[in-house]
């Protein structure tokens, strides 16, 4: 750990803007992310799953830039729910307290605007010694309050295993959003993220503001007799 990555505990209150653009992924897609993810590998159901790219302007840590892949959902053989098997943050400091703190596959990338109007931004994101992956998103429409206490708990729970424990977190948000679009991407096959052609888009929203809330997750063994948490 680096001098100043400190272990900073939930909960913390973030706020920024961001795309989330729902993906129906396959089960063989969701297999594919997850195979080199102990306590993920053999679990993928496929289903509803999201690409978000985030900006932080405020965390417990600072500022700092997010993409994530949820290839959809997974069995636990007690329940299914969504994990994240692909997350690149800008900061050195939100790697080690997301591993921490929720269990979360963090990876130090870098993040670069290449382009932004009114409506629409082109954004470069590379990790160390990879291939740059490309994203074009869009927004259109008015923006409409929304708030995560319309959806059922479990779609907002993520249930992340991380060294032999399972991380479970269940995330309150609101924001004011409108839709968006992903327009266009390039997923180099060496870029180290999965490229997610061949996953069909569904709804997207693009959050102008927002404030989330990652509570202190329960945490709990995973079962040390699954050869799949191995």
């Amino acid at each position: 750990m680096n001098k100043g990555d400190r272990i900073v505990p939930a909960p913390w209150r973030l706020t920024g803007q961001g795309y989330v653009i729902a993906l129906s992924c396959s089960p063989a897609f969701g297999a594919a992310c997850s195979a080199d993810t102990p306590g993920l590998a053999g679990r993928a159901c496929g289903g509803l799953g999201a690409l978000m790219l985030i900006d932080y302007a405020g965390s417990d840590v600072g500022p700092y830039r997010e993409l994530l892949l949820c290839p959809g959902v997974f069995d636990f053989g007690d329940r299914r729910a969504a994990a994240i098997t692909h997350i690149w943050v800008s900061s050195s400091a939100s790697v080690v307290n997301g591993r921490h703190n929720w269990g979360l596959p963090k990876e130090r990338a870098d993040f670069e605007t290449l382009a932004r109007t009114g409506r629409a931004e082109r954004c470069r994101i590379q990790r160390p010694g990879r291939a740059p992956i490309t994203l074009h998103l869009s927004r259109r429409g008015p923006k409409l309050p929304l708030h995560s206490a319309i959806l059922p708990r479990a779609w907002r729970t993520l249930e992340q295993p991380w060294r032999g424990r399972r991380y479970r977190t269940c995330i309150r948000a609101r924001a004011r959003a409108r839709m968006a679009r992903l327009e266009a991407h390039d997923i180099p096959p060496d870029s180290g993220f999965p490229d997610i052609t061949g996953q069909t888009p569904r709804l997207g929203l693009h959050a102008g503001r927002f404030d989330l809330v990652f509570p202190q997750a329960e945490r709990q063994p995973m079962d040390s007799d699954d050869p799949r948490t191995h």
